[in-house]
């Protein structure tokens, strides 16, 4: 029988469990790029392993701060919850493990391709950590954004709230958490490409750059548009509703139309992006034309996303 207990230790269960799992995942794959590099290039592994352990160290940071909201559920009061707390509980659990299981991983990709740039291009590798470190800061923007969700939807849990608010905090946690992945692989796909083409030419380092940092700031808005559907679950007020049923179907379809709407936006934009690395880094000279013609494209693909957003907030608007 689901009781708020059982829903209590789930929720810290899935938290660190999925953010463990990402953790692993990522931290694996990092280590097999670097032996792949140190095998290419074995003169240059001190520059591998130090790129390898600043990009384990990023990728440890999604588990950290599963582990904070995980902690923060293990040692609040676990007697005298109701079921709306649980529910609520439940959605903190989704939002940090979720996103942190996506960062993870798609941040390991960084790192892999990074230190095979490296084993190709060892006076250059400088350049290529430093790109490689934004590329993985920029990448868990999603993990921060859902432990705030997490936090907001703890700061809202009560002992008189009502069965109602609890699936409206769990519609929120899911919408942040699953909005998170999209993002996430979208910008794994770019972070590898430019990482890669860093290691082509070095004289194509600030073009890439600038290039990564303008396409991974047009993927980064489908995380937003997720985040601002979260926010507006979560303070959306609560009026006649009563019926549980009526509740799951007034909070959780917008946040399902703007999780998959960012996720196939994102990858879309990740992989249009991604084509553009090489190109700017064997043909430096006609940089404008392909920043041009990426962001053009981009533009259109993230209408997509936006026609979500919009779907997204006129059902948070619809009477049931």
């Amino acid at each position: 029988m689901l009781t708020p207990k059982i829903l209590h230790l789930s929720a810290a269960g899935i938290a660190i469990v999925l953010g463990g799992l990402g953790s692993g995942v990522g931290q694996g794959i990092a280590g097999l790029g670097t032996l792949e590099a140190m095998g290419r290039q074995p003169m240059v592994s001190n520059h591998i392993i130090r790129t390898m352990i600043l990009g384990l160290a990023l990728i440890e940071s999604g588990v950290i701060l599963a582990l904070v909201i995980t902690l923060m559920l293990l040692f609040g009061k676990a007697d005298g919850l109701t079921m709306a707390a649980g529910l609520s509980e439940l959605g903190m659990g989704l939002a940090i493990g979720l996103s942190a299981l996506a960062v993870s991983v798609a941040s390991s990709l960084a790192v892999k391709q990074a230190c095979v740039s490296i084993a190709r291009q060892p006076f250059f590798a400088q350049k290529i950590i430093t790109l490689m470190i934004i590329s993985q800061s920029i990448i868990g923007a999603p993990v921060i954004f859902s432990f705030i969700i997490a936090m907001l939807i703890r700061t809202q849990i009560k002992p008189d709230i009502s069965i109602i608010h609890g699936i409206k905090y769990l519609a929120a946690g899911f919408t942040i958490g699953f909005g998170s992945i999209g993002p996430s692989v979208g910008q794994a796909i770019l972070s590898k490409a430019s990482c890669m083409a860093a290691g082509l030419n070095k004289k194509s380092f600030g073009k890439l750059l600038t290039f990564s940092l303008l396409s991974q700031a047009v993927i980064q808005t489908t995380l937003v548009f997720a985040l601002v559907v979260s926010i507006t679950i979560i303070f959306k007020p609560i009026k006649a509703i009563t019926d549980p049923i009526i509740g799951l179907v007034s909070f959780f379809p917008p946040g399902i139309a703007i999780s998959l709407g960012s996720l196939g936006t994102a990858i879309a934009l990740g992989y249009a992006a991604s084509k553009s690395c090489k190109p700017i880094a064997l043909d430096s000279e006609n940089y404008p034309l392909y920043l041009r013609t990426s962001l053009l494209a981009q533009a259109f693909i993230e209408s997509a996303a936006i026609y979500a957003l919009i779907i997204a907030l006129v059902l948070m608007t619809r009477k049931l």
